[in-house]
């Protein structure tokens, strides 16, 4: 075997640089910015910024561009408990991704102001007072011009959320990208009329979605049947099938054609839409879903949507004996920040870089 030049050598030495010395400019600007208040990559030890993906923690919106909030709620889950802790396992594990995007190179936190806002005060155990709650903190945030990202907690938790951001937006009634399983427009069960399988009947019936600009993807299952509202109103489902009989480029199409652009959109995923071979760690987790990959790639698309808002709901810890789930869904609420980052700055309404003082 032939021995290396030392020419070859003196080249590759030329790149051995120190660890924080990048080319990539956007990425360098980052950590000339954050480095010094305690942003780091060593996820190992204690981090002195708790919030997700290192996020400042602030109770003050100040000026935020997105405020993300943690909604941990599972009164009103039709299945298992445990929903209610998503929240702090999301928080834990999302300290492992970022601070920028694989795909467009951007990174998040110089492209907004972002915040952690904490998790939502109860003020009672009661299903109908907590969403109150969630209704209350959202609208002290959006009044003052943030786009909301909620992590459940059950899927109920988006009903408070869009109820105060379609108030923060001149009572407008948004546009739906909503990744799931299942259609949660059934009717009053178990005594609550807003539960995490009516949360969009309700939603609509409020005003808060307009259903001829929303479009359901993903699904299927045992509870098909539930889903009349859905088709009387004219929201466009797509179903499991769908998405793999007409490929991802249809459904993307689909999507851009129905909701459009520039109106103002909501954008709702709950992991079970992800099929159950990839996620067991939710309430009702179901087969014959889709992968990871396609989620993503429809969060992807909607970069260039007006989005006052998102949520990623119903990951279920007491269901994720070794971490694994966990990982999948802060993976894609991660990919839920850059899209709210992007939409901010394609429509000209961002503040950023982030401010941890």
């Amino acid at each position: 075997m032939s021995k290396m030049s030392e020419e070859k050598r003196k080249l590759y030495r030329s790149f051995d640089k120190s660890a924080f010395d990048f080319k990539d400019q956007n990425i360098a600007d980052f950590f000339n910015h954050a480095s010094d208040v305690g942003y780091s990559l060593d996820t190992t030890g204690f981090l002195p910024l708790p919030g997700f993906f290192q996020a400042p923690f602030k109770q003050d919106i100040g000026n935020a561009d997105i405020a993300m909030l943690g909604s941990p709620l599972d009164l009103g889950a039709i299945g298992l408990a445990g929903t209610r802790h998503g929240p702090e396992k999301i928080r834990y594990v999302s300290r492992n991704y970022g601070p920028q995007h694989d795909v467009t190179g951007q990174v998040p936190f110089m492209q907004c102001n972002i915040m952690d806002a904490g998790d939502v005060n109860w003020t009672a155990t009661h299903l109908q007072t907590r969403l109150q709650d969630i209704y209350n903190r959202v609208l002290e945030l959006a009044n003052k011009g943030a786009s909301i990202l909620n992590c459940g907690g059950e899927h109920t938790t988006a009903f408070g959320v869009l109820k105060a951001l379609s108030q923060a937006h001149n009572d407008e009634a948004f546009g739906l990208v909503h990744i799931d399983a299942h259609c949660d427009t059934m009717s009053t069960w178990g005594g609550d009329e807003v539960n995490d399988g009516s949360v969009f009947r309700q939603a609509i019936l409020n005003g808060y979605i307009d259903p001829e600009r929303t479009v359901q993807v993903g699904i299927r299952g045992r509870a098909n049947f539930l889903w009349e509202f859905s088709k009387d109103c004219g929201i466009t489902i797509i179903s499991a099938d769908e998405v793999f009989d007409k490929g991802m480029p249809w459904v993307i199409d689909k999507i851009k054609d129905i909701v459009g652009t520039k109106e103002k959109t909501y954008f709702s995923f709950d992991v079970d839409s992800i099929d159950s071979l990839y996620m067991m760690g939710t309430t009702g987790p179901e087969p014959f879903g889709l992968t990871p990959r396609q989620v993503r790639e429809i969060m992807l698309s909607c970069h260039d949507m007006n989005l006052v808002g998102a949520d990623m709901v119903e990951y279920n810890p007491s269901r994720d004996s070794d971490g694994a789930y966990g990982h999948t869904a802060a993976a894609l609420f991660w990919e839920l920040l850059a899209m709210l980052s992007s939409s901010r700055v394609n429509h000209k309404i961002n503040r950023g870089p982030t401010n941890w003082s």
